[in-house]
């Protein structure tokens, strides 16, 4: 029985350090630059449209719903018709800062559609219960939009092509309704896919932190609390009398890391890196803080 109990004991203790050891990681959401960049550009005006689809206003009004939704960007849809010309002259550049004034133009000069009908056989219940095998059908459509982006002097800045995909409802008999669902699909994931190209999105991300280093507990205590800026002056007032641990300056690297201080963080992990060299953690944290932007 003592065998059994001392047993219990140090597995329950093993577990315990598991949890421990596992929940030693700092987790946090940071901003993350869009693909193509708008130099700061936040108001944007769509002035023309060309398609051969009449899914290209299902396609801008999602466009401008996405792009605007997190508040970087303030998206407006003047296309009304096209009635601003996919050239500029300066008359024409004169009526439109005047009438909508913003940091970039843009257009698309390009939206299509194409869809294919498929089938495949399948099982449904009957009016009786009974499974049968039955012939079902449905569409698969593609959109695709060619996004242009003009400075205010109308000069062209940017330009990219995004695509979206959309399926029907699979069905014995495709009506115009299951086809409306594909295509309107595809043209919504078009936008989603074109506004996330110039939008910021979050991003979560998750730091495993080094137990070892002094007065860690601490720290976390502070993290799990999310008060981030506490547990980092806990760690720089111990980095006072333990100025050499590797450890301490890498858990400080990445609190710093997470609070939004990219150049302390470098310093942190980099003095971490220089203490020891050998660790891979310390290096792969290292080299994914560096390329970004402080």
């Amino acid at each position: 029985m003592r065998t059994i109990r001392w047993c219990s004991v140090a597995i329950g203790f093993f577990q315990a350090a598991a949890l421990l050891a596992a929940n030693a990681r700092l987790t946090y959401l940071r901003t993350a630059p869009p693909p193509i960049d708008l130099a700061q550009r936040e108001r944007i005006t769509v002035i023309y449209a060309i398609g051969d689809n009449e899914m290209i206003d299902t396609f801008l009004d999602h466009f401008v719903e996405y792009a605007g939704r997190h508040g970087a960007l303030l998206v407006e849809n003047a296309v009304g018709g096209n009635q601003y010309p996919t050239t500029f002259d300066e008359r024409t550049l004169k009526k439109l800062r005047r009438e909508h004034p913003a940091d970039a133009y843009a257009g698309v000069s390009q939206f299509t559609c194409s869809g294919t009908q498929r089938s495949a056989e399948g099982s449904e219940r009957d009016a009786t219960g009974e499974r049968v095998r039955r012939l079902h059908v449905w569409i698969d459509a593609v959109c695709q939009a060619r996004i242009e982006i003009r400075t205010p002097d109308g000069r062209p800045f940017v330009s990219f092509t995004t695509r979206g995909e959309g399926t029907s409802p699979r069905v014995s008999s495709l009506t115009d309704e299951d086809r409306d669902i594909a295509f309107e699909q595809a043209a919504r994931y078009t936008a989603l896919n074109a506004a996330e190209m110039i939008t910021p999105r979050v991003v979560r991300e998750t730091i495993e932190l080094d137990e070892s280093a002094p007065r860690f507990d601490d720290g976390l205590e502070m993290i799990r609390s999310d008060r981030l800026k506490d547990a980092r002056a806990i760690w720089e007032s111990a980095l006072a009398t333990h100025r050499d641990s590797a450890p301490l300056l890498y858990d400080l690297g990445a609190v710093c890391e997470a609070i939004g201080d990219l150049p302390a963080a470098r310093r942190y992990l980099q003095s971490a890196v220089r203490l020891a060299p050998s660790n891979r953690r310390y290096r792969d944290e290292l080299q994914r803080v560096t390329p970004r932007r402080p």
